[in-house]
């Protein structure tokens, strides 16, 4: 749906991802005069042209003809002489284009020109529109989904920000509810050591974590008191237990706040459960008999009668739950950012049922949610291709994943180059996140990701650090030649065909840029920026470029600094840093 809506507000502003696919599109229109429904598009195999169309074929029903001898009669009528180097009818009715040289030397100096700025689109309204995605909650540990959250959440805003949308960061955390009062009944039961508060913040959260875990394993034993806990903090009673709820939680947004900057997330807006609850409770009880109904000491949302599932959205004990706390949640957000177009829900695909229900209450609450409230959901970061769970502890938490990943980044650098100690701390820092950040978003957004810090902390194959030793390449020829020779002598058509291949592959990165906002898949930038690599690589393995002529000289300094932009600007889609040297 949210996919939809994003490619009918672009089709409506006439954003376009392909000039040539567009000035083609329409002289085929002029030739054959028809409604008939038929595509231009690129090849998969780069022999069979830059472009290509089914036209012939789209027309041979209508026409009763042979569609060969159609798209013979179209290619020749074709008149685009400024790009169009060759059109050729093949069997079975394709007509392939090959595009004029002088197209793609244009294109090469709009990447020089452009800079930062290649690959953006601008809407000529502004849109705002709100992506609310991490979700933590405090009082236990920051896991291993909230690490893919948050890397996913953080790419699609990027993708959003690059069409020209105003994005609001947005967090929801659970700051209340049975959790916290585990983990403080926890907390209680261990007892904080005399120096906690000095401790490391991350050090802090592991106690409280294994804290929440022995709460649980001990919870049917123990209750009444962790009840009672609950609803002290609920009632916001003054008790030595909600003194202390109230320090751990605290120490549980501190600890966060420190994962978000290592992740590259700053939130714009941030929303605690707390605030939002007693306004759940006012809903429920202003649409009871309405939307929702009592059943069995609490009020239900017949989910059923809609085609959903059945939902309990206020507890016996007068608690609203969490679905309850969501639609409490929109009308927040709406309040706070009246002018908002759109707002994007990302979590794990296991809330797919709940946001069907709460998109489903809010629409019919209110007509300014009508196709305004969307939800995306994405597959589990496994540990050995299994899911793991904060309640038993049995799970890698956030902290330990950055760190492991720290440490293999840390021993494969030492094995290219023997940096000092600070050195190789920045160099693996940015390398393991970028290791981690392309694992998580190669992938489809509903697929699981097995973690396995040895394969995506990899310089050779498919991976974050392939793609931004790429660029550290580039950058070093740059350095080396000094940027100055690039003006000097003028960009020649004489090309070899690795200099051609991987200048028409920087040609094509406003179409994949397009299509990963359009789509909402950073997959789609992962697999653009490992082939630009790939054919930097050859290219840079068939082309000398310090020592060629002035002639290949200038054109090969503008192929390795518009590979060099167009990778960092690529990876900054995915949230992802470059470094100067690896």
């Amino acid at each position: 749906m949210i996919r939809m809506k994003i490619q009918d507000i672009l089709k409506k502003e006439n954003i376009s991802d392909d000039p040539i696919k567009e000035l083609l599109h329409q002289e085929i229109s002029k030739i054959i005069d028809s409604e008939i429904d038929f595509v231009v598009e690129r090849p998969a195999e780069e022999s069979h042209g830059d472009y290509a169309t089914n036209v012939a074929m789209a027309l041979a029903g209508v026409l009763k003809q042979n569609p060969l001898e159609i798209a013979q009669d179209i290619a020749k009528k074709i008149d685009l002489p400024n790009f169009i180097e060759h059109s050729e009818a093949v069997a079975p009715g394709f007509i392939n284009f090959k595009i004029k040289k002088d197209y793609y030397i244009s294109e090469l100096k709009n990447i020089l020109d452009q800079s930062t700025d290649y690959g953006k689109f601008e809407l000529p309204q502004k849109k705002k529109i709100m992506v609310e995605f991490g979700q933590p909650n405090t009082h236990k540990a920051f896991t291993v989904g909230h690490i893919k959250g948050v890397i996913s959440g953080l790419a699609v805003c990027e993708l959003l920000e690059n069409f020209g949308y105003e994005v609001i960061k947005t967090n929801y955390y659970g700051d209340i509810g049975m959790h916290t009062a585990k983990s403080t009944w926890g907390v209680m039961q261990k007892g904080l050591p005399e120096d906690f508060e000095d401790w490391d913040k991350h050090k802090r959260m592991e106690f409280i974590a294994d804290a929440y875990v022995y709460a649980t394993e001990n919870y049917e034993a123990n209750e009444e008191a962790i009840r009672k806990i609950n609803i002290d903090i609920y009632k916001k009673n003054k008790t030595k237990a909600t003194e202390l709820y109230e320090k751990i939680k605290q120490w549980s947004l501190e600890h966060q706040k420190a994962l978000f900057a290592e992740l590259g997330v700053v939130y714009d807006k941030q929303y605690p459960e707390s605030q939002v609850y007693e306004r759940a409770k006012k809903i429920v009880e202003e649409n009871k008999n309405n939307i929702f109904v009592k059943s069995q000491g609490a009020v239900i949302y017949d989910g059923e009668k809609d085609g959903l599932t059945t939902w309990v959205v206020l507890t016996s004990e007068n608690n609203p739950t969490y679905l309850a706390k969501d639609l409490a949640l929109g009308f927040q957000k709406f309040e706070d950012y009246p002018n908002l177009d759109l707002n994007l829900t990302l979590t794990g695909v296991e809330q797919d049922d709940h946001f069907k229900a709460v998109i489903k209450i809010l629409e019919t609450l209110d007509d300014k949610f009508k196709d305004k409230y969307h939800h995306i959901s994405f597959g589990w970061l496994l540990m050995d291709g299994k899911k793991t769970s904060s309640r038993s502890g049995k799970n890698i938490k956030g902290t330990d994943i950055i760190e492991e990943s720290f440490k293999v980044a840390q021993t494969k650098i030492a094995e290219l180059k023997d940096y000092d100690e600070e050195k190789k701390k920045e160099i693996s820092r940015v390398v393991a996140l970028a290791g981690l950040k392309f694992l998580i978003l190669s992938h489809d957004f509903n697929k699981d990701v097995n973690y396995d810090p040895e394969k995506f902390v990899d310089f050779e194959g498919y991976s974050g650090p392939y793609v931004l030793y790429a660029y550290v390449r580039a950058q070093a020829i740059l350095k080396k030649a000094g940027e100055s020779e690039i003006k000097e002598v003028e960009i020649s058509q004489n090309m070899n065909e690795w200099e051609l291949s991987l200048l028409k592959w920087l040609a094509r990165y406003p179409q994949y840029t397009y299509k990963a906002g359009t789509e909402i898949s950073p997959h789609t930038i992962c697999n653009y920026l490992y082939e630009l690599a790939q054919r930097f690589n050859s290219f840079y393995a068939h082309c000398p470029v310090i020592n060629a002529s002035d002639e290949e000289k200038s054109l090969r300094l503008s192929l390795s600094k518009t590979t060099a932009q167009v990778l960092k600007n690529g990876l900054g889609l995915l949230g992802i840093e470059t470094i100067e040297e690896m």
